[in-house]
């Protein structure tokens, strides 16, 4: 897969899914991989997106993202795409609909298909919808299809609905609609040593600063390893007891016997909620919960592999 941070003109035809993507959750999957069962000998697949999110170019209020960009081309090159297109937003906000469609659409990509969700917008301010997308790329000979919503539990799929999960903690729901576990894969960090000195020694990781924070609390996680898997009890939270501020994720692996590991890129895949934060009276009440929470967590995994 290639991937181009700038808009250049194609010299083959292309069929392009347009959109954000964030989290290339099962509603996206559906627009890309129809964006490539649409592709035939003479085409590419192409993802068009942007480097940054239109919404946070454009309002105030800023939203944290599901996924970054290097998370975001993982997912998308998994499902077989042959091209991504991650540009600017900047250098396409202020065009008309009929102007994106005749220059970046038709000139650029010499796209001959185009695929999208049922509620993509484009064209400054937002203005256009998909059917208006249809009726200017008719003028071009380009075929659109827009793709249905996806449905979980009966609501659309989508990247807010998702957030909202993961920060209220229902990471099973945001998984089953993103499709794969909700990731924190940043390097392992020198934290401050309470676990070791508590026998339940941790890896510390910082949490991406434009990713959705999960629900303060413990969950039930897989942990990869230098290639290797273990089941692990992460904290996700400020430690009240102890007295620390910033949020911090600290998993303890259940089995892991190696040696120290700090500078390693891991990956901690959230599986599902145990509790929330809470604040104990001392070491020794955390001490006898971490036990509680490393009893659940086997516990989980233990039923979670005989169902």
């Amino acid at each position: 897969m290639r991937i181009f941070d700038s808009i250049r003109k194609t010299e083959y035809s292309t069929v392009v899914a347009l959109g954000f993507f964030d989290g290339v959750h099962i509603g996206h999957k559906q627009v890309i991989n129809t964006c490539i069962n649409n592709c035939d000998e003479n085409s590419k697949s192409v993802v068009f997106t942007f480097k940054e999110s239109p919404h946070n170019t454009l309002s105030k209020t800023k939203k944290p993202l599901l996924t970054n960009n290097e998370q975001k081309f993982e997912h998308i090159e998994k499902l077989g795409v042959d091209e991504i297109f991650c540009v600017d937003f900047e250098s396409v906000m202020d065009l008309s609909a009929d102007e994106f469609v005749r220059d970046i659409l038709s000139d650029k990509l010499n796209a001959k298909c185009v695929v999208t969700g049922f509620n993509y917008r484009f064209s400054k301010g937002g203005k256009a919808d998909a059917d208006e997308l249809a009726k200017l790329c008719s003028k071009y000979n380009i075929r659109t299809i827009k793709c249905e919503p996806v449905v979980f539990k009966g609501d659309s799929v989508s990247s807010t609905r998702i957030r909202q999960c993961i920060a209220n903690g229902d990471i099973q729901a945001a998984n089953a609609m993103l499709g794969y576990d909700f990731v924190i894969d940043t390097h392992v960090r020198s934290g401050n040593h309470i676990g070791t000195k508590i026998n339940s020694p941790t890896i510390n990781q910082r949490l991406h600063t434009d990713v959705v924070v999960p629900k303060l609390g413990v969950y039930a996680t897989m942990v990869t390893v230098k290639g290797k898997t273990y089941i692990g009890a992460t904290n996700i939270g400020t430690h009240p007891t102890v007295g620390q501020c910033e949020p911090v994720c600290e998993t303890h692996l259940l089995s892991y016997d190696g040696a120290d590991i700090y500078g390693e890129s891991v990956q901690t895949k959230l599986v599902c909620f145990v509790r929330a934060e809470q604040k104990f009276d001392g070491i020794d009440e955390l001490v006898a919960q971490i036990e509680k929470d490393t009893k659940t967590i086997e516990d989980f995994f233990k039923n979670k592999s005989t169902v």
